[in-house]
């Protein structure tokens, strides 16, 4: 089979002939790099296909069959390796969550294209049109990369979103070079590895509740509650591997956090008496969302208010239209995306963390690049706003 620009596309069923491959590859220093998975009713993404190219042929590799997967996870983890990929953060959790690895070094053509004034989030195809003219097919996108066998059209299309990386790769990488970007693209792609592993970090699942609308509306017996529930949701949505809102929705986990925050010991009664709009949450699971609840809390750390997505006082909502302001013009001044530089969401938290410390704490996304470039003028922006708040 050969791709639409000529690649010899070779369909490897048999595992041993992959980890073959994989030992091959190790001397390679760039390989392009996809996955095909379902992901429709299960926690866990199923892996389908998975796409590998080198500088000559393309590798479309069956998982299904594959069972010792440590040839890869070498190859993935090979300090020589890096490998291209497009808007790699669901490919990484696959990787991570099925074989229990992602590479050492990524060039994700997404970000870079960002870094270049090209785009946020600009899809694949459209990169390829941009850079190389040439107009890719979407039709497999919603294709059942489990089923067997596979089309030849999917194959087709497997083949297609990794043929034109390398070229990408190649282009981007010199214009990355030419603008002086090249090593802030280089620790995004870094940051984007870490974020990656911290996901899937158990220790990371009792913070989930401050992603819950109107959290911050909650007391501490409510914040505490809701807490426990979003952990106990997390765990059972993986054991079960099962959607996180098949398991709960937050408003039903929401509104159990408001009755618990309510009453002065919470029963089975309290909670089984609650109009939810899934009524099968407690039908299912009553008994193990009231042991979530009154669990030892010395397992939890302890609850942060100033974590939460609390709405900005008006002060606050000044100080976020400056920043947008600035982070615009800083944007179009680098010729980079503005979304890349600070969303909307990373500003909030810098400013609701100010609030509370009168300091800039430049950490997380935040840190690196994005300091260098916005800490000397928002530094100006929020002394020049406390200072006229102090003197008015």
């Amino acid at each position: 089979m050969i791709a639409e620009d000529g690649t010899l596309i070779h369909y490897i069923e048999d595992a041993n002939q992959f980890a073959e491959l994989c030992r091959q590859w190790t001397s390679d220093t760039h390989l392009a790099l996809d996955t095909e998975f379902v992901r429709t009713n299960t926690f866990y993404p199923r892996v389908g296909l998975l796409q590998i190219a080198d500088t000559t042929d393309c590798y479309l590799i069956d998982p299904l069959v594959v069972e010792d997967w440590s040839d890869f996870r070498t190859l993935l983890q090979g300090s020589s390796n890096n490998f291209v990929m497009h808007s790699c953060s669901e490919d990484l959790n696959l990787l991570q969550t099925a074989i229990g690895c992602i590479p050492n070094k990524i060039f994700d053509t997404q970000i870079a294209a960002a870094f270049l004034g090209l785009g946020f989030s600009l899809s694949y195809q459209a990169l390829v049109g941009l850079l190389l003219g040439i107009e890719l097919e979407k039709g497999e996108t919603r294709s059942d990369w489990v089923r067997r066998p596979l089309s030849e059209n999917q194959l087709l299309y497997a083949a297609n979103d990794v043929t034109h990386l390398l070229e990408l790769e190649s282009i981007l990488r010199s214009q990355l070079k030419a603008s002086q970007k090249l090593q802030w693209f280089e620790d995004e792609c870094s940051f984007v590895l870490s974020a990656s592993l911290t996901a899937e970090a158990s220790d990371n699942w009792q913070h989930l509740f401050i992603n819950v609308n109107s959290a911050w509306k909650l007391n501490e017996a409510g914040l505490n509650a809701l807490q426990r529930l979003c952990h106990w949701r997390e765990v059972t949505a993986r054991k079960r591997d099962k959607p996180r809102n098949w398991i709960a929705k937050d408003a039903d986990l929401l509104t159990i956090a408001i009755e618990i925050s309510e009453v002065e010991t919470p029963t089975l009664e309290t909670i089984k008496s609650l109009r939810l709009s899934d009524r099968r949450l407690l039908e299912r699971n009553l008994l193990e969302l009231f042991e979530a609840i009154i669990r030892d809390g010395n397992e939890f750390v302890a609850v942060n208010p100033q974590l939460l997505n609390k709405p900005l006082n008006s002060a606050g909502r000044g100080r976020l239209k400056s920043s947008q302001r600035l982070v615009a013009a800083l944007a179009a001044e680098l010729n980079i995306a503005p979304e890349l530089l600070a969303r909307k969401k990373l500003l909030n938290d810098l400013i609701r963390d100010f609030e509370t410390t009168g300091e800039l704490n430049w950490q997380g996304e935040l840190a690196g690049w994005r300091r260098l470039v916005l800490e000397p003028a928002l530094s100006h922006v929020f002394t020049d706003r406390q200072n006229s708040e102090v003197s008015g």
